[in-house]
């Protein structure tokens, strides 16, 4: 790399940084909160069953709603690889934020936790990392 593009890069990554701003405590309550209110696992969990009984969900028109609310969710159900167990791990963290046993960030510490177990840590030949709890 020249030192053109390097200086450039720091730039740019400074620059980055500069911006960078840490979660504000009100607006990670309010999304709580918002969760607990809403409680979207309940409607996540009736579009995997209705995925689940659709015979081509993919093409399904009663469907497209869910596809529509859900994107990423409906696309993971649908791929027939999906993991039903990491799947469960997810929406059960969704619900302990519901319940309010939960911050939206301690429940995505332990899903990402489960994620790198389950995909980069067997890849680099390392152990699982604990969970932060035993709730899953």
């Amino acid at each position: 790399m020249s030192k053109q593009a390097s200086q450039q890069a720091d730039a740019t990554l400074r620059k980055k940084l500069e911006s960078f701003k840490p979660e504000d405590p009100a607006e990670a309550a309010a999304m709580d909160a918002d969760i607990r209110t809403r409680k979207p696992s309940q409607d996540a969990r009736a579009m995997i069953d209705a995925v689940k009984a659709s015979p081509d969900p993919k093409n399904d028109t009663a469907l497209a709603h869910w596809k529509d609310r859900f994107p990423k969710l409906f696309a993971m159900v649908c791929d027939p690889r999906h993991s039903e167990v990491l799947l469960n791990a997810m929406l059960r963290q969704l619900e302990a934020v519901e319940a309010g046993a939960r911050s939206t960030h301690d429940a995505s510490v332990v899903v990402g936790t489960v994620l790198v177990n389950e995909y980069v840590r067997p890849k680099l030949g390392m152990e699982p990392t604990p969970l932060p709890d035993s709730t899953l």
